[in-house]
């Protein structure tokens, strides 16, 4: 094209052959008549079901050299083995796409005792199972339909490697299935595990779904009803202090990252100080660091949370905070989410106060303006007209004002048409004030 050469290679007999499409058919071709004469294919770069050099893909409905005949057969023919050919196998038709659908229906309709032999084969390869695409299947069957023994014996496998598998792509779904069916004690011994590396495993993508379950499950009782004595298991009272002062110590790390914030909110859940002293005193680190974390991406969902779930103080204090800043944060990413929070979620005064900070700053709000270009800070409604993120604030504040307050933010919008409509944001406002 262009008069341009097109790239070149050298093919196997030292022919010149370029990339285009007319190449690649003729390589295929090749290819094709040296797999006739050298007995297959090239060795580099062919692929089964996506894996290259010839290895076998997910699912393949190819034989394996050393698959078990009877496991070859079932994907071959659909014959189903009987059980005395699968003993010795289990673990191996587990690994396998069809070999593991046919135990789990095996599972399904084996009397106990059947149950029990397929349970002992699989015992030593629990863990690693438990992290496989076909496996993991394989064990949340089990613990679904095996007997209160035999899950305890597959549970018993897990001790010491509760953290890892949590962390897993599939893992974390196995501990999570084991959770839910497990009784109290065994149930809290693979939590214990787990909250005692809890902030390190809501850190993780997989594990935080795994500490979520954990803290459904601990505060699905009221703290004064949970079981106290289980024996040598840790009760859920413990295992629930064990998070809730983790939470404490670490509060903003954890409220500041994409997967953990979670946690902290659920540990502070109805925002009540009286709940433990942990709870009071992350509530108390929250309160001195509502800046960090109105600015941050996560962060200022812990903020949003106390807006919807804390008492009327709680809600009042981070109401005033933002008011305080409304300016500032209007301009941010993020702290503008919060601040449009406050304002669809704030009472009648509480919105008035906002609006107010934004058509007459005062104190930090008039700080801020000091710090602005010229023009900003001679026209500072401007600004968070033309602002990419402020405009949807001003938006939510025409909607959350009335009467006197909301014609005057609407004169003040007008008064600037002309200049508003040079900005795409500024007609976003001019179009949402006269609907």
């Amino acid at each position: 094209v262009n008069g341009m050469i097109p790239p070149q290679h050298h093919g196997h007999n030292g022919e010149v052959r370029g990339y285009g499409q007319n190449a690649r058919i003729h390589e295929r071709s090749q290819n094709r008549h040296h797999s006739r004469h050298h007995g297959g294919a090239h060795k580099k770069g062919t692929y089964n079901h996506g894996r290259k050099n010839g290895k076998q893909g997910r699912g393949s409905h190819h034989s394996n050299v050393h698959a078990c005949p009877s496991l070859v057969e079932l994907r071959t023919t659909g014959k189903q083995p009987t059980m005395e050919a699968l003993l010795g196998n289990v673990v191996e038709y587990s690994r396998n796409g069809h070999g593991s659908r046919f135990i789990q229906f095996k599972m399904e309709t084996a009397t106990d005792a059947e149950k029990q032999l397929l349970v002992d084969e699989i015992l030593e390869d629990t863990v690693a199972l438990a992290n496989h695409p076909f496996g993991n299947y394989v064990i949340q069957n089990f613990l679904d339909h095996a007997t209160k023994d035999q899950k305890y014996s597959i549970a018993s496998t897990f001790h010491g490697h509760v953290v890892k598998l949590s962390t897993q792509a599939h893992g974390c779904r196995v501990i999570q299935h084991a959770l839910d069916v497990l009784d109290e004690p065994q149930r809290n011994y693979l939590m214990d595990e787990i909250v005692h590396n809890i902030n390190a495993v809501a850190k993780n993508n997989h594990g935080t779904h795994v500490v979520q379950k954990c803290m459904n499950i601990l505060l699905q009782e009221p703290r004064d009803r949970m079981s106290g004595d289980l024996g040598e298991a840790p009760s859920s009272r413990q295992l629930l202090e064990t998070v809730e002062n983790a939470v404490a110590s670490e509060m903003l790390k954890l409220s500041v990252h994409p997967h953990s914030y979670r946690l902290v909110q659920q540990t502070i859940g109805d925002c009540n100080p009286s709940r433990s002293a942990a709870v009071a005193e992350t509530l108390r680190k929250i309160e001195s660091s509502y800046y960090p974390l109105a600015i941050d991406q996560h962060g200022n969902f812990i903020l949003q949370h106390i807006l919807d779930n804390g008492s009327i103080d709680q809600v009042g204090d981070v109401q005033n905070f933002v008011c305080s800043r409304v300016l500032e944060l209007s301009r941010h990413k993020f702290g503008s989410h919060l601040v449009e929070k406050c304002l669809t979620s704030a009472t009648p005064s509480q919105a008035s106060a906002i609006v107010d900070q934004i058509l007459k700053p005062t104190g930090l709000n008039r700080a801020y303006i000091e710090t602005l270009k010229d023009e900003d800070r001679e026209n500072p409604l401007l600004a968070l007209c033309k602002d990419p993120f402020a405009n949807f604030v001003v938006q939510r504040a025409f909607d959350a004002s009335s009467g006197p307050q909301r014609s005057l933010l609407a004169d003040e919008i007008k008064e600037r048409s002309d200049m508003l409509s040079k900005f795409p944001y500024g007609r976003h406002i001019l179009s949402h004030i006269n609907r």
